[in-house]
């Protein structure tokens, strides 16, 4: 497990699969913590919480995949912090033992000038996340780094087919995303794209067998 910041007022906490991220002073004068990564890793994700931040106001939860909402109980029982996610993640409302204070759909603009933007297929609503101050994206599994599949880092794929509900429909809702201006993309898996991110998810998009565009 390691700490790190990725630019500013944004960390990351790492682990051998998976990784969350923390958004400093997002609203303002709050600490949001975006997934929660394994069960196994709940004890160490509140342990360097607490030295890094002393507390987490709200939890985001992006999907119902245990790697990302497996520590939840740690950190409900450590910080006893506000929980935000999709009002149509059921994978995610039938694992967990917590009631959502804040219920999203796509669309909503949640404290802190944060645009949900829900990409079915990875899961029923996996949610991507875009700070829209910052022009930054947080793709919730909604896509990887490249490198996950053993290509060069610096561009994006959707997860694996393996990893989807519906794999065509989580490549066909990317094209959601290219209504929306991003100039960075965060991902949980994989390393995160600072370069043309929105360009090169759609040059991958072009090449694809379906294009929903007019």
């Amino acid at each position: 497990m390691s700490f790190s910041t990725i630019t500013d007022g944004i960390a990351q906490v790492q682990f051998e699969h998976v990784r969350v991220l923390v958004l400093e002073d997002t609203p303002s004068g709050k600490t949001t913590l975006i997934d929660t990564a394994f069960e196994e890793n709940g004890q160490e994700l509140v342990d360097i919480l607490e030295e890094e931040y002393g507390t987490i106001d709200r939890v985001i939860m992006t999907h119902g995949d245990h790697g990302h909402h497996g520590g939840l109980d740690h950190v409900m029982e450590a910080f006893s912090p506000e929980l935000v996610a999709s009002a149509n993640e059921d994978k995610l409302h039938e694992a967990i033992d917590h009631d959502p204070d804040v219920l999203f759909e796509d669309g909503d603009l949640l404290d802190g000038n944060i645009r949900v933007i829900e990409v079915p297929g990875h899961t029923k609503a996996t949610s991507a996340l875009l700070l829209e101050d910052r022009d930054l994206l947080i793709s919730g599994d909604a896509l990887d780094g490249a490198d996950r599949g053993g290509l060069p880092e610096g561009y994006l794929l959707p997860p694996p087919a393996l990893f989807n509900d519906d794999h065509e429909a989580a490549e066909i809702n990317l094209y959601d995303l290219l209504q929306y201006d991003f100039e960075t993309l965060l991902v949980f898996h994989g390393a995160h794209v600072f370069e043309d991110p929105k360009q090169k998810l759609d040059d991958f998009l072009v090449e694809r067998e379906w294009d929903p565009r007019p």
